[in-house]
C-alpha cells in the first residue's frame, strides 16, 4: 500500500459515545459546516446521541457497512476531528469523507488521515474503489482528493439545499491501483 501521505502521529480511533466530550469543541466550529449540509452540534449530549447512533453501524436492511472514527494527534495530544466511510461490500466501494476543525486546515492533517483511512479500507475490507462527494464549492477538499489519486468522474446537481442555496457536487474516484 501507498503510505507516502502517512503520519506517524495520527491515530483512527472507531467512534462511540465517548468521543464526545473530546470532540464537541472540535466539531463545534461553524467554519467546518459552509459547505456540509449539517449544523454545528448543539450540545454535547446531542453530539453523543449522534456518536451512539453513528457507533451502532449501518441499520440491517441497508447492504452497506458505516465506518466513523475520531481522529486524533498523539503529537499535539488532541482530536482533530472524524472521519466516514461508506463500504458498499458488494462492489468493494467506499463513500468517504471526512471532518476537521479549521485549526488544522492546510496542514497536511486532512491528506494524510485519509490515506491512513484509505489504507485500513484496503487492508481490512479489501475496498477497491473509492468515491468522494464534495461540494463544487470547496477548492480545498478537491484538492486534498487529487493530491491522493481521485480522478473526477461526474456532476450533481442540486445534491442538496443548505444555507439557503443549492448545494451541487463534483465527484471523484480512485481505484486500489492509486494506491499501491
Amino acid at each position: 500500500m501507498n503510505n507516502k501521505f502517512t503520519p506517524k502521529s495520527l491515530i483512527l480511533e472507531p467512534l462511540n459515545i465517548n468521543h464526545a466530550s473530546r470532540l464537541f469543541e472540535v466539531l463545534k466550529d461553524p467554519k467546518i459546516y459552509i459547505y456540509i449540509p449539517e449544523d454545528p452540534p448543539a450540545s454535547e449530549e446531542a453530539l453523543a446521541n449522534k456518536f451512539a447512533v453513528l457507533s451502532k453501524g449501518a441499520p440491517s436492511h441497508l447492504d452497506e457497512v458505516w465506518l466513523n472514527f475520531a481522529v486524533y494527534d498523539s503529537e499535539i495530544s488532541k482530536y482533530i476531528g472524524t472521519l466516514q466511510a461508506t463500504l458498499f461490500m458488494n462492489d468493494k466501494k467506499a463513500s468517504i469523507a471526512y471532518i476537521l476543525n479549521s485549526n488544522y486546515w492546510g496542514r497536511g492533517y486532512a491528506t494524510q488521515a485519509m490515506s491512513l483511512m484509505i489504507n485500513k479500507l484496503i487492508g481490512k475490507y479489501e475496498i477497491i474503489e473509492f468515491e468522494a462527494c464534495i461540494d463544487t464549492r470547496n477548492i480545498k477538499s478537491i484538492e486534498l482528493v487529487k493530491r491522493l489519486g481521485f480522478e473526477y468522474t461526474g456532476f450533481e446537481e442540486n445534491a442538496d439545499f443548505f444555507g439557503g442555496k443549492p448545494s451541487h457536487e463534483y465527484i471523484y474516484t480512485a481505484k486500489i491501483e492509486v494506491f499501491q
